[in-house]
């Protein structure tokens, strides 16, 4: 069926949008998503890390905070500000597009800051040696998926993409950090991951349904590594030192790429609000935490 809808998404759009909404209403087998992961891998433009470099030692050891989305809420784009902050300790390719069934995706607001979006090869490899961190522009390394663009556009709901793209950087990861909007989401996400053998940890807040570590309550977690070791199991943040907040009211984003903007550049000054900043900082903690061990 992946071959299907990428090879018709162009000439028969309406067909394909009608594989799309059923597969997401009978919900997307394991091997559904492995083949398309697998089919839209052979037809990426991949990056090409080198060997050995100098300033990492051995090998560049690249990681990603990357979330489905799907929730619904009015979001602050976490993630973006999670990526520059840890990479300040690690180098980091963060790889998203502009939204398409939420508000605001991560390039929309990247876009709006102004900040450097990497469209080719040439250009991650220039960010991750400069800056240790890349904004990796989906659409670029993946031009098969452009005509999926306005069918997406046209669902009201996530679809099996949703899961899709965190698990296809064109930048080969050491690890990296995957938020889901459900448990089910979750416990599907940390098979597929299981049976590619990656390095990851997969999040899941319980209060509020976000795809992000939980400020406001119980975040569930999903933790795979290298051996096919596997972890689940939840904490809380005060666990991690955090006090938490009443609701989601205290760290809902803006309803716009500018109101969101205006956030971020608040986060990195350190001048946001403490709900705001407490998110930072929780999330950041545990993405370090599970970098470190995977490194």
């Amino acid at each position: 069926m992946a071959s299907y809808i990428l090879d018709y998404a162009e000439t028969d759009p309406d067909m394909v949008r009608e594989l799309l909404v059923e597969m997401h209403d009978r919900e997307a087998s394991v091997a559904e998503i492995i083949d398309f992961v697998e089919e839209l891998q052979d037809r990426q433009l991949s990056v090409d890390l080198p060997k050995k470099y100098s300033f990492w030692g051995p090998s560049m050891k690249v990681f990603d905070i990357c979330g489905t989305g799907g929730s619904g809420l009015k979001r602050i784009n976490l993630s973006t500000a999670l990526a520059v902050v840890l990479s300040r300790e690690f180098t980091i390719a963060k790889h998203g597009n502009r939204g398409a069934t939420g508000r605001v995706g991560s390039f929309d607001l990247i876009e709006k800051l102004g900040l450097p979006i990497c469209d080719n090869p040439r250009k991650v490899m220039r960010c991750l040696r400069r800056d240790h961190l890349a904004f990796v522009y989906a659409p670029a390394f993946h031009p098969s998926l452009k005509p999926l663009g306005p069918i997406r556009r046209s669902i009201p709901h996530p679809t099996i993409f949703n899961y899709l793209g965190p698990l296809l950087n064109p930048v080969p990861l050491r690890g990296q950090m995957i938020g889901v909007s459900s448990l089910a989401m979750g416990e599907k996400m940390a098979e597929v991951c299981h049976k590619l053998e990656k390095n990851v940890l997969i999040v899941h807040d319980k209060a509020t349904g976000l795809d992000d570590v939980s400020i406001v309550g119980e975040t569930y977690f999903w933790r795979i590594e290298e051996g096919g070791r596997f972890e689940e199991g939840s904490f809380t943040p005060e666990q991690y030192g955090f006090d938490r907040v009443e609701s989601f009211q205290a760290i809902a984003g803006g309803e716009s790429a500018e109101e969101n903007a205006r956030i971020f550049r608040a986060l990195i000054r350190n001048s946001a609000s403490k709900a705001h900043q407490d998110f930072l900082a929780i999330n950041a903690v545990v993405a370090a935490q599970f970098f470190k061990r995977v490194l």
